[in-house]
């Protein structure tokens, strides 16, 4: 049956409150939780072409890199483990933590807002926001969860990512959203993968997401875009691209270049102040 219907099958969310969960087990785990409209799918190894183009490019050894959108954040420990030198690594996701509250032999996941989103039982496991039948069978429990049953914070970042922060201070992880500017010093690098598709937005938003991200880069600074296409025998489309005054021009692009490369390349901000470009934004 699981064979033949896989996408029936789930890896129990629950093992990402467990302490002794390998990065694999939490990967899996990972799959299952739907915060902000979307899953967070991750993995290990899934962005060798984008590395590659800022390996064989950039010159990294003093570089502040940003990673929006990296979920678990394995794929941004992929990329340190392969860098010589960093002067900082900022892993950063809208959505770094949820909430677990036991309530009988259920436990009712919420996000940051109080928001109920999953329910994991020994023989169920449901998203209300699916449906209005999943909802009322199983929104009494979650109500007397969230009012009786003190909640537990649960990081959404891979035990192999957090055993790296706490050895290495200068990678570090915060909330942030990719429509918002970057506060804080100015990134060299900002890499944004799996996260401005049109899967997920018009066009008009990733422009808009665009304009913030070539505001938030000092002239000079780079932009890695990633996506992974639902396109059998087709990898990751990676690309690399510099801020050039107010547009981002073309450095290095994978063979099958990134779905929304256009939209990167027609960004221009003309002579916008910064003052200007936070006001826009």
């Amino acid at each position: 049956m699981q064979e033949r219907l896989g996408r029936f099958f789930w890896a129990d969310p629950r093992a990402i409150l467990r302490a002794d969960a390998s990065p694999e087990e939490f990967r899996r785990a990972m799959s299952a939780i739907e915060v902000g409209g979307t899953y967070k799918i991750t993995g290990a190894n899934r962005h060798p072409g984008a590395d590659e183009l800022m390996l064989a490019n950039l010159d990294l050894a003093d570089a502040v890199i940003v990673d929006i959108g990296a979920s678990d954040g394995s794929t941004s420990l992929d990329l340190i483990s392969k860098l010589g030198g960093f002067k900082q690594y900022i892993i950063a996701d809208k959505y770094l933590r949820v909430f677990a509250r036991e309530n009988g032999r259920k436990t009712y996941f919420y996000d940051d807002d109080g928001n109920w989103i999953l329910v994991v039982g020994s023989r169920v496991l449901a998203w209300p926001a699916t449906s209005g039948f999943i909802r009322a069978l199983f929104g009494r429990g979650a109500r007397t969860a969230a009012h009786r049953v003190a909640p537990r914070e649960v990081l959404l970042l891979n035990p192999a990512v957090q055993q790296r922060m706490a050895a290495d201070p200068r990678v570090t992880a915060r909330v942030h959203d990719v429509f918002l500017p970057w506060e804080g010093q100015a990134p060299d690098v900002i890499k944004v993968a799996n996260l401005l598709r049109r899967l997920y937005f018009p066009d008009a938003d990733i422009v808009r997401a665009l304009e913030v991200l070539l505001g938030n880069l000092p002239d000079g600074g780079h932009l890695v875009i990633v996506d992974n296409p639902r396109i059998d025998g087709m990898p990751p489309r990676c690309g690399l691209y510099r801020r050039d005054g107010g547009r981002f021009v073309v450095v290095a692009e994978s063979e099958n270049v990134p779905e929304i490369s256009t939209l990167v390349t027609g960004v221009d901000l003309g002579d916008r102040t910064d003052a200007q470009r936070s006001s826009d934004a």
